[in-house]
């Protein structure tokens, strides 16, 4: 039997749990698969078995394929694209829906006949009940909460102004002056600004813009200066040489919603 009748008589159960552009993609993905996956079959068993003719002791001569360039290559090339269609559909979730997977779990469970369905299983697993917005949300609140030691000594509201000491961190380059250190929290930060304002987990246009900026540094913008926003809770942000960030909201009540459910364990 060829490869293309093995997978006209794969069986697809869609999950139902999933958007169709997810399940388009997991289905083709599985196909994909499963039409290489039987190749490298169909290849190792054909080395196998002039392998173990050649190798008969009763034979005046060697072999000329041997164990470990040949055979174990291609198990390990068997292993290899198990390992890839785990990853491209659980990297597919989490990159479009801004949710932390684990590959590993999943590659030590299943042997090299599983599919898209075991893998979406698995990831719901993950889950843990959340929705996958659910998670993405609860996500970036508790990863915006770990940028915070010290809450009380370190955060502080006044009137409508949040402000976080010793919370930026500057690099200095003499082409670009400072700039944001590449371990930033500020990422994190403003996608929990974003939440705040918007309920997406996606940096708003205009944070993401002013993060920008400050990758870029100070000789190529004026990231020292106040950044204001058209925005319904965010009025103006601002970050300073001495490590401080000062968040302006329309009124006090949002600066202590913010500081409460985004950064106060």
């Amino acid at each position: 039997m060829n490869i293309l009748s093995k997978l006209n008589e794969i069986t697809i159960n869609n999950n139902d749990r999933i958007a169709e552009t997810d399940s388009k993609f997991c289905v083709n993905q599985y196909y994909q698969y499963v039409a290489a996956r039987e190749a490298l079959k169909q290849a190792l068993d054909i080395i196998k078995s002039v392998y173990d003719k050649e190798k008969n002791p009763n034979s005046n001569y060697g072999s000329y394929l041997d164990d470990y360039y040949d055979i174990n290559y291609l198990e390990k090339r068997l292993e290899q694209i198990k390992r890839g269609f785990v990853s491209d559909i659980v990297n597919h979730f989490s990159r479009q829906y801004n949710v932390t997977l684990d590959k590993k779990v999943i590659n030590e469970k299943y042997d090299l006949n599983l599919n898209h369905n075991d893998i979406i299983g698995e990831i719901f697993v993950q889950l843990d009940g959340f929705s996958f917005e659910e998670k993405a949300v609860h996500e970036l609140i508790q990863a915006t909460k770990n940028t915070i030691y010290n809450f009380d000594k370190k955060v502080t509201i006044k009137k409508a102004s949040l402000s976080i000491t010793d919370y930026v961190w500057w690099d200095s380059w003499t082409w670009s002056g400072l700039r944001i250190s590449w371990d930033s929290k500020l990422g994190t930060f403003f996608q929990a600004l974003s939440h705040f304002e918007n309920g997406s987990v996606e940096t708003l246009h205009s944070l993401k813009r002013m993060f920008e900026h400050l990758k870029e540094g100070s000789n190529k913008y004026d990231i020292f200066s106040k950044y204001e926003f058209d925005y319904k809770k965010i009025k103006s942000i601002k970050v300073f040489k001495n490590r401080k960030i000062t968040v302006e909201f329309k009124d006090h009540a949002l600066a202590q919603e913010f500081a409460n459910t985004y950064l106060k364990k």
